[in-house]
């Protein structure tokens, strides 16, 4: 091709020997053969104009069909996920091995491998024999209970149940939770440990004492103030003799009812006496509940 003959074609046949040139190039450059400029100049401008803007609007729709292509991509990789969590966020059964509770499980979205949701439902029946010279009257009481909660779990391994128990139940005589809470023992075992806000004891004192009366076990306790001052080595101590004297049993939970201040020293107390045991912890105040109840640490202060 000469550039003579180039300049006496039309202006399609022009366009048509700039497409034969560029295809035919093996190798791209900056810079396009002069051949290739002076065919497009040979163009008329009304001509070039047109033909710059079908170029753009062809680029912009394989942008589009590529940017429609990723968008369904990423629909079916979101869908995917989406059931993947939906799998992970399925419930569970499970039995309490000492209680025979039953446990209704499912992970937390937001924390799908340490935090389950659960409700719990358990049953207590009691059965009392009557007689009389004229005859024998049996009565069979049974009582469910049905509550909600969540167990953190971790890998080192620790894992806790927190029971929510409905305002004002507690301490009814019906309730079973808080005798089960101390953990399951042989039969004649009747007695358990608690310790104490003094604050807590003079207000639900005899309430405590009457719930466990009524179950035919002998609380002993230990009475401890709990204001932030008195968090120190001494009511551990004093919480420590109180153990020894009781003769705690090396897997025996006892009870923690008071504040913030008390969960901590009975907590330190459960981890020095015999190298650990475990405790139940009754939170009476709201920070109780979001923090001292739900904590896997505990320390009391050495000075002020």
């Amino acid at each position: 091709m000469t550039m003579k003959t180039i300049t006496k074609r039309s202006s399609e046949l022009a366009l048509a020997s700039i497409r034969d040139d560029v295809s035919s190039t093996k190798k791209v450059s900056a810079t396009l053969p002069s051949s290739v400029l002076d065919a497009w100049t040979s163009l008329p401008e009304e001509v070039r104009a047109a033909l710059v803007s079908s170029e753009i609007a062809s680029s912009n729709g394989s942008t589009a069909r590529s940017a429609t292509s990723v968008s369904s991509l990423n629909s079916d990789s979101d869908s995917s996920s989406e059931d993947s969590k939906s799998d992970n966020l399925k419930e569970f059964h499970e039995n309490c091995p000492n209680t025979g509770a039953k446990m209704v499980m499912k992970p937390l979205e937001r924390a799908p491998e340490n935090v389950f949701e659960f409700k719990k439902s358990m049953s207590h029946e009691t059965v009392d024999v009557k007689t009389t010279p004229s005859s024998t009257v049996t009565t069979t009481t049974t009582v469910v209970t049905n509550c909600r909660g969540w167990r953190n779990v971790f890998n080192l391994p620790i894992s806790y149940d927190v029971n929510m128990v409905p305002h004002g139940t507690l301490l009814d005589h019906s309730n079973p939770q808080l005798l089960e809470a101390t953990g399951v023992h042989s039969e004649g075992y009747n007695r358990r440990f608690a310790v104490i806000d003094d604050q807590v004891d003079r207000i639900y004192g005899d309430k405590i004492r009457a719930y466990f009366d009524a179950k035919g076990i002998e609380l002993t306790t230990c009475v401890l103030t709990g204001g932030e001052g008195d968090k120190r080595p001494a009511a551990v101590d004093k919480l420590l003799d109180d153990l020894c004297v009781y003769k705690l049993r090396r897997r025996e939970p006892f009870l923690a009812i008071g504040g913030g201040v008390l969960l901590d020293i009975a907590g330190m107390a459960a981890c020095l006496y015999r190298r650990g045991v475990p405790f139940v912890r009754v939170p009476t105040t709201l920070l109780a509940i979001v923090d001292a109840s739900v904590g896997v640490k505990n320390g009391v202060d050495y000075c002020c």
